[in-house]
């Protein structure tokens, strides 16, 4: 798999799929930007707080997906934005579906993780991340490849 912005470019395009054949809808969330003048030069600039990377219908179920790449050996709990915590768990609470897709580009293995789990964990520490084991036993390991397999047993 890739990292990063092509991480999200392999995940959009599995999704882009569902939108093909009609059993769901899935969007790219846009990033908020507006360009501005700095020195002389115009660039790009966050305008707003970005929605989380995907967003979608699927089973008559929304679908929020946020997602991480992992290089190192732990995930920080401050890469998941407060306004991102805000709308993955509003989503879960009026019934959706919420999860943090987590890369570890180290093993090439890509991790989900519910929205519900990910605060528990953080709310029942006092670390300040989740490391590569802890993640390991409360995210479920998913293959990119059945990404809609895997969002219809969440969404059934």
């Amino acid at each position: 798999m890739a990292t990063g912005r092509k991480l999200e470019n392999n995940i959009s395009k599995k999704l882009l799929k569902i939108n093909k054949s009609e059993r769901g809808f899935f969007i790219k969330s846009p990033t908020p930007i507006k360009m501005i003048n700095q020195n002389g030069k115009i660039v790009p600039i966050y305008s707003n707080k970005a929605l989380c990377d995907f967003i979608g219908i699927y089973n008559s179920k929304f679908v929020l997906i946020e997602v991480k790449n992992l290089s190192g050996v732990r995930f920080e709990f401050k890469r998941l934005k407060e306004h991102q915590e805000k709308q993955l768990s509003s989503i879960r609470r009026h019934g959706g579906i919420s999860i943090i897709l987590i890369y570890l580009s180290t093993t090439n293995e890509l991790f989900s993780l519910g929205i519900d789990d990910y605060l528990v964990y953080k709310t029942q520490t006092d670390k300040k991340s989740i490391n590569i084991d802890a993640l390991k036993n409360i995210a479920k390991l998913i293959n990119i490849n059945e990404l809609e397999e895997y969002i219809n047993f969440l969404t059934s």
